[in-house]
């Protein structure tokens, strides 16, 4: 992880940081249990037992897959078929990530075991412990905050429900504007409206496709939240931060060195 001194250095520009954006999803809130959990509960449920650790890796790669599919057409748009399909080819790819067999016979069965607890149990969520405090240290120091999350549905009653609504200046919610990150546009909903040029504000994110390419490509800063140190490797131009207080901490360093070395025009 880079030092408050890189990020001073380049990682943040040479313009104060105004607006911090967030994704919502293993970056504001987590469910429970994870992803990677039930689906190792399912896999061993499936007859393909493994370590729920090693989901835990193949986890992003799924996701990212979901990323690519979800920008190629939205899943929430697509017929049943294709939306069965869709959620075949990624049990799929979790299994083939996580160095299992993932034949099209262990993917559905697995897909099923999957979906059949989902849909009689749901998701839980929690918002991590340093969500409030972090939004709290931004807002102390006047730097704006929003959500910008991919989401089948409008997220704000349920981010009321997780408790940090208040603290937000906005929330955008992809099903509501049109596009998926790493879409510019889903970026520049929430910037247009809260009156922010791109180079002024930086996204955080637990996906490096979606969240770091995705704000880097209209030239916003970005951090990769790393909250499961699942991270390793890749050669990303970011801040790389274990918690959403580190990062807080970094926006307000960042300022005050700019503010000290008066170079404001």
């Amino acid at each position: 992880m880079h030092s408050k001194g890189d990020v001073v250095t380049g990682l943040f520009g040479k313009r104060p940081v105004r607006l911090v954006t967030f994704d919502l999803y293993d970056t504001l809130v987590e469910a429970v249990p994870p992803r990677w959990e039930r689906f190792a509960a399912a896999a061993e449920k499936g007859g393909v037992p493994a370590d729920p650790s090693i989901f835990l890796a193949a986890d992003l790669v799924a996701e990212e897959f979901y990323t690519i599919e979800n920008g190629r057409s939205p899943i929430r748009d697509r017929s049943p078929g294709e939306l069965e399909q869709f959620r075949i080819d990624y049990t799929a790819r979790m299994l083939e990530a996580a160095g299992l067999p993932h034949d099209p016979e262990t993917a559905l069965r697995i897909r099923d075991i999957y979906r059949g607890e989902l849909d009689a149990i749901g998701w839980n969520y929690r918002a991590f412990d340093d969500v409030a405090p972090a939004l709290e240290i931004l807002e102390r120091h006047g730097v704006a905050r929003a959500v910008i999350s991919n989401a089948d549905a409008d997220v704000t009653a349920f981010c009321l429900h997780m408790g940090f609504a208040k603290h937000m200046d906005l929330i955008v919610t992809s099903a509501l504007v049109g596009w998926e990150k790493p879409d510019s546009r889903t970026f520049f909903a929430a910037l247009d409206l809260l009156e922010t040029a791109p180079e002024d504000a930086i996204h955080v994110g637990d996906q490096a496709l979606s969240d770091v390419t995705g704000a880097q490509g209209i030239g916003m800063a970005a951090a990769l939240i790393d909250r499961y140190d699942r991270h390793h490797g890749g050669d990303y131009a970011a801040l790389r931060v274990g918690s959403l207080t580190d990062l807080a901490d970094a926006v307000v360093e960042h300022n005050r060195q700019f503010s000290m070395a008066g170079d404001g025009s």
